[in-house]
């Protein structure tokens, strides 16, 4: 029997915002959402602009509190606020690479943060993994000395998916579709 890796109960998201002195206005973001993933299942999330996708992916990863609801991975409550235990577990893929890089950071810097925050690796073997992961989604290890600008746009889409897969976690989410790692362009451009 397969089992239960992510189980999301009753999520919701309301914002509240003032607009005058005395009034204020509510938006419900997300609506009550129940759903189940199991080990190796894809959900995808589909919806028009302003629909709430954003705003979920984001509760799930811990960037935003939920109005209501729970959010269990492997039977384990997550709680907002429990950053290093969830990001280990749930890392997300943004939609626009471009600005979710810290560009002052060469990408070694970028993918080896995450690994000094939630492991105890060594140095070198964080580095080993640095490399490892890099190659696993198409990008060379000379490239752990550029700078994100310095990347063609596939090339930041892969470097988005490399940071969150040097955790090695149990759930991705990705923020937007994937097509530019998959486009067989796209691949080629980045040897």
């Amino acid at each position: 029997m397969v089992e239960t890796l992510l189980e999301v109960r009753n999520l919701s998201k309301t914002f509240r915002y003032r607009t005058g002195w005395f009034r204020r206005q509510t938006v419900d973001a997300v609506k009550p959402l129940s759903f189940t993933l199991r080990e190796r299942q894809t959900l995808a999330i589909i919806g028009e602009n302003g629909s709430g996708k954003s705003t979920l992916a984001k509760m799930l990863a811990g960037m935003i509190e939920p109005t209501s609801g729970e959010l269990l991975i492997d039977d384990h409550p997550l709680h907002y606020g429990d950053y290093s235990f969830r990001s280990q577990r749930i890392r997300m893929i943004f939609q626009d690479p471009s600005t979710s890089l810290n560009p002052r950071q060469r990408i070694s810097q970028i993918l080896d943060f995450p690994l000094r925050l939630n492991t105890d690796l060594e140095p070198e073997q964080r580095r080993k993994q640095i490399v490892e992961t890099m190659r696993m989604v198409g990008l060379l290890p000379d490239h752990v000395s550029y700078y994100p600008h310095m990347l063609a746009p596939g090339q930041k889409q892969r470097l988005g998916l490399a940071r969150a897969l040097i955790l090695r976690p149990k759930v991705i989410i990705a923020d937007e579709a994937l097509l530019r790692l998959i486009c067989p362009c796209a691949r080629s451009s980045s040897i």
